[in-house]
């Protein structure tokens, strides 16, 4: 719809434009700048056409219920494999020197 709807008003605008350069007489420009006014009028009505889907569409989109909440990712088992401390819990390890100041 709206390619033909843009097609008529380029179709108008240059057939204005060329009697505009063409006519000579009153009634050829009188015409000519009737079909301008209507290509204007056309072009501006396309914009709000436009402007007019865009909001129906986004308003069409809030009003919609959310989509579900994704399911959770599972979670990992436990690791069967601890790390190793030979014996020595971190209480028991021995304590290192603090560091010297460079």
């Amino acid at each position: 719809m709206k390619r033909f709807a843009v097609f008529y008003i380029a179709v108008a605008a240059l057939a204005a434009i060329a009697l505009f350069v063409v006519g000579e007489s009153t009634t050829t420009t009188a015409l000519a700048i009737a079909l301008i006014g209507c290509a204007g009028v056309g072009a501006v009505s396309l914009a709000f056409f436009a402007v007019g889907e865009a909001e129906d569409r986004e308003r069409a989109k809030a009003a919609a219920p959310p989509d579900p909440k994704p399911a959770p990712p599972p979670v990992p088992p436990a690791d069967p494999h601890p790390p190793r401390t030979l014996g020595l819990g971190p209480d028991r390890r021995r304590q290192r020197p603090p560091r010297r100041p460079r």
